[in-house]
């Protein structure tokens, strides 16, 4: 079952689910879900295919491969980035969130930002139990249009599950902060 907003607040509140920094905002927390905004660092493949690589995902530390492929993008004290159609931009949420043991979260996309053809997660949305780190988005721009990526825009969106009792154990992949 998805929290509502006031069971959002009280998470937040008593520190159940950690959002930092999270301006206290009331816009920020909608009916079921939280938004998150868009750090300033950013990994953007280069415009040119990269022609006889082949990837074994099985074999590859992802985010060293994807340094050597991708160009570094801090748009946080500069212009906004431009995603033009059909490129692909790896970015993280300026927050870090903490969850316990007991609730699970989605990332979604916002749907303004959607109805534009921005997907903010390619097949991506599941925040395991015990997640401590900042979100990573894998935005692709399916869209017919150049979109402006800015430093602290709204995003994305959270909605938090409660589990039907406390996973065993917490994520531990390569992602997690501690």
């Amino acid at each position: 079952m998805l929290l509502s907003d006031g069971e959002i607040w009280e998470a937040l509140e008593a520190r159940h689910i950690v959002i930092d920094p999270y301006p206290n905002i009331s816009g920020l927390v909608q009916a079921s879900s939280a938004d998150l905004r868009l750090a300033g660092d950013l990994l953007v493949h280069r415009d040119s295919p990269v022609e006889g690589v082949t990837i074994d995902p099985t074999t590859v530390d992802v985010m060293d491969h994807l340094r050597s492929y991708c160009r570094s993008v801090d748009i946080s004290n500069g212009p906004p980035f431009e995603i033009r159609r059909n490129s692909f931009v790896i970015a993280q949420t300026l927050e870090r969130v903490e969850l316990p043991l007991d609730l699970a979260a989605r990332l979604e996309g916002r749907s303004s930002l959607a109805r534009f053809g921005l997907t903010v997660h390619v097949t991506a949305p599941k925040i395991d139990p015990g997640f401590n780190g900042n979100i990573t988005l894998e935005m692709f721009n399916l869209g017919p249009f150049a979109l402006k990526l800015s430093y602290g825009m709204r995003i994305c969106s959270l909605t938090f599950e409660r589990l039907g009792r406390p996973a065993n154990r917490g994520y531990r992949g390569q992602f997690q902060i501690s």
